[in-house]
């Protein structure tokens, strides 16, 4: 495949920077030594972890995702609001940190397969800058601040996004994306099944009212 990809390369007079180009592997058969690959007659480094679109991919028998850089880019962010925003109130700084700090936290998750662990990690660098804004100590739950403010918690924000997200991918016009949706949907053991009862229970209720609007209209 590699070699059918230079091929076309050169007829198209491009050629590939191997530089940014990356091998890793995943499935059973992962930690086999597998022979070097070579792109444009240059060879292809094989990673443990690779970049894509701001997502860190990890290699192993599973595909799994690194959330460290997030994290980190997640504090650096937050600690920035902190040192310019230290003189105003404190839903104000609550609104630029939901905006610019907790979209960086939140980043791709819909389309993630996060673990509950990570998923409890996102939650508790979100609850160090709530404790942070109002004043709370290392070990006091901040489940009252968000209720009384009505924000949901980070495992509920990803649920909604992910509903969202499901949502889009159900009433795209592009057949193929469609498709796959529908099929890792309905055949995917690994969804999370409370997740995919929601989704059914709405889009139901959904075409539902559809239904009833277009038929009153008519």
């Amino acid at each position: 495949m590699l070699d059918k990809c230079s091929e076309v390369a050169s007829d198209l007079s491009l050629s590939f920077n191997v530089l940014k180009s990356h091998c890793i592997a995943v499935g059973k058969l992962h930690k086999c030594i597998i022979n070097p690959m070579t792109l444009c007659g240059n060879s292809v480094d094989w990673c443990s972890s690779i970049k894509y679109l701001g997502i860190h991919i990890l290699g192993g028998k599973h595909v799994k995702f690194d959330i460290n850089p997030c994290k980190r880019a997640f504090y650096a962010a937050c600690n920035s609001i902190f040192t310019y925003g230290c003189n105003i109130n404190e839903l104000a700084l609550l609104s630029l940190q939901e905006s610019y700090s907790l979209s960086i936290l939140m980043y791709a998750a819909p389309a993630l397969s996060l673990s509950n662990r990570q998923i409890d990690e996102l939650g508790a660098c979100w609850n160090s800058v709530i404790r942070r804004i109002f004043g709370y100590g290392r070990t006091e739950s901040v489940k009252a601040v968000l209720l009384g403010l009505g924000r949901l918690n980070v495992k509920h924000l990803i649920m909604e996004r992910k509903i969202k997200f499901f949502r889009h991918l159900w009433f795209s016009e592009n057949n193929i994306m469609h498709n796959i949706f529908i099929s890792h949907l309905l055949y995917n053991s690994d969804s999370d099944c409370m997740l995919r009862s929601v989704f059914w229970t709405l889009s139901n209720a959904f075409m539902f009212v559809s239904t009833q609007f277009e038929s009153y209209v008519g």
